[in-house]
């Protein structure tokens, strides 16, 4: 059977409750020892100065000196020696004395009355009985009897006397001074054995309420938190470790506290967590799935777009190229340039709304659409109108496409184009870099039906067309500025001698440096046309 764990933090709680309670009961057991030590002192203490104010009353205090002088005992000394033997017998004194003690260092004693306890290990002195005491605690107490007229009591605890009481009290004459001392010592080993037993009986009551605290405690401690605690704590080791569904322990804690409240909050968690792990589980494979469609998407898309540099490597007339920086979604950019035949060729340049899967289906469609009408032998405006018109067909995500075509006859120079919302291309001619800025027509697939207008512009050896999509000048860096029309043409310009990789490379590199670390939003397409001979020399050649 597997032994169970107590937790650390369980073990911690109990062990300061035990200590806690053990300090609180020795606390209680020191105080009542020492308010039990207290009151039975003073009782001795009063008792024996009662004894020796008592035994003080029974003297004729005139007589004292004279005794001690005369050291003759009359029978007035002797009745008054049977009243003080009479009072050690009564009240069990190790002896009692009346003594005169010589200032001013008040250790040569005169006993003048010494009877003692009969068949105790103390002898007594005879009247006028002479002794140098040489004791600094006797002699201290003595004089301050004598010169201030105190009553004193001494306690003394050691094997070589035994345990007793010492009280000495003055005896005055009758103009008030000090003459003498009473002093008596009475044995108290009654009250150590009393001090023994109620120590010992403190001792052993703390030790049974330790015992059945321990006990009632522990049990209680047990049953509403250690238990709970543990089966919290496995539940959710097993399924931290495990995992797996959760079980329904956890229920049976039934605690109306924290513990209870903590028991069904973990066992809903590891509910949500289940949940939430299948949900997590369903949306992953799904987000894999999705991946992996916009992966082929994004690879289908850029296999579509022509590629290669040069891309008509027998015409050495015009210099051409065109390149695609996807965003980290698929989207719907297109490029596309064809030689309908020796004296024509068109260049488009298209961006489709929106990401994702439907954008780059859509894209597909229009190049599809585009080429396909151009090869026709169309016009740029007819191939726009039947292009719209197939576009608006079953629509139903509502998609359009902005795009630039063109279609340049190499014999004449003449490139007749149309722009369908699309950013102005940039056109290099007489030395000077501009937009090419006709009023654009509305954009294709967004309603049926609709007239597109041509323009045309004359290109000669030397003369550059940049076309691009929105996401050249709308690049946008850490400040939320866009690159814009501006640094576009700022951008171009010294590029009029570069080949046309070279200049889509630049380009690209201002826009690299001006962006920053800011992720790219949308797909940067270029294409730059170069025209190298005129017309007629292109023909000819």
């Amino acid at each position: 059977m597997r032994r169970r764990k107590i937790p650390i933090i369980t073990k911690k709680i109990v062990s300061s409750v035990i200590i806690t309670g053990f300090l609180l009961c020795t606390v209680i057991s020191i105080a009542g020892y020492w308010s039990f030590t207290t009151q039975f002192k003073n009782q001795y203490d009063t008792s024996v100065l009662s004894i020796c104010a008592t035994v003080r009353e029974n003297l004729n205090a005139e007589k004292l000196i004279y005794y001690g002088r005369q050291k003759t005992p009359d029978a007035e000394y002797e009745a008054t020696r049977e009243v003080l033997q009479d009072f050690v017998d009564k009240f069990d004194l190790n002896l009692l004395y009346v003594s005169i003690v010589e200032p001013p260092e008040y250790s040569h004693i005169t006993y003048v009355f010494n009877p003692v306890k009969k068949g105790g290990k103390w002898k007594e002195f005879p009247i006028g009985y002479e002794e140098d005491y040489k004791n600094e605690q006797y002699s201290a107490s003595i004089k301050r009897v004598y010169e201030n007229g105190e009553m004193l009591v001494r306690h003394t605890f050691n094997t070589r006397s035994g345990s007793h009481i010492t009280a000495n009290v003055p005896v005055y004459d009758k103009s008030g001074t000090v003459i003498a001392v009473v002093g008596t010592q009475k044995p108290v080993q009654e009250f150590v054995n009393a001090r023994h037993s109620y120590l010992k009986l403190i001792l052993i009551a703390e030790i049974i309420f330790a015992v059945a605290f321990i006990f009632v405690f522990g049990s209680y401690f047990n049953t509403n938190f250690i238990s709970p605690v543990m089966m919290i704590t496995r539940e959710t080791d097993h399924f931290a470790s495990w995992g797996g569904e959760p079980s329904d322990n956890l229920l049976h804690i039934k605690n109306r506290d924290e513990l209870g409240i903590l028991a069904h909050s973990v066992h809903q968690m590891e509910n949500d967590v289940c949940r939430n792990i299948k949900e997590l589980t369903k949306v992953t494979a799904e987000k894999e799935r999705i991946s992996t469609e916009l992966n082929l998407a994004a690879k289908i898309q850029l296999d579509a777009l022509p590629s290669g540099y040069p891309p008509f490597p027998d015409r050495k007339d015009f210099d051409l190229f065109a390149t695609m920086t996807p965003a980290k979604e698929v989207g719907g950019d297109l490029y596309d340039y064809m030689l309908l035949d020796d004296d024509h060729i068109m260049l488009v340049v298209g961006d489709v709304s929106g990401k994702g899967v439907p954008a780059a289906l859509f894209m597909m469609t229009a190049k599809t659409l585009i080429s396909s009408y151009a090869e026709q032998g169309l016009s740029p405006k007819e191939i726009f109108e039947r292009t719209n018109n197939q576009l608006c067909k079953g629509n139903e995500e509502n998609l359009f496409v902005t795009c630039w075509l063109g279609i340049l006859t190499f014999s004449t120079g003449e490139l007749k184009y149309v722009n369908a919302g699309h950013p102005f291309p940039v056109i290099y001619q007489k030395e000077n870099f501009s937009f090419l800025s006709e009023k654009p027509n509305f954009v294709l697939g967004g309603m049926s039906g609709l007239p597109y207008q041509e323009h045309s512009v004359k290109l000669t050896a030397g003369d550059r067309i940049f076309v691009y999509t929105d996401g050249v000048t709308e690049a946008t860096d850490s400040k939320n500025r866009l690159f814009g029309d501006n640094r576009l043409l700022s951008a171009v310009q010294g590029t009029q001698n570069m080949n046309a990789p070279d200049t889509l490379t630049h380009i690209k590199n201002k826009i690299d440096e001006f962006v920053g670390e800011t992720d790219q939003f949308d797909d940067i397409t270029m294409l730059q046309f170069i025209m190298k001979n005129d017309s007629a020399k292109g023909a000819e050649e």
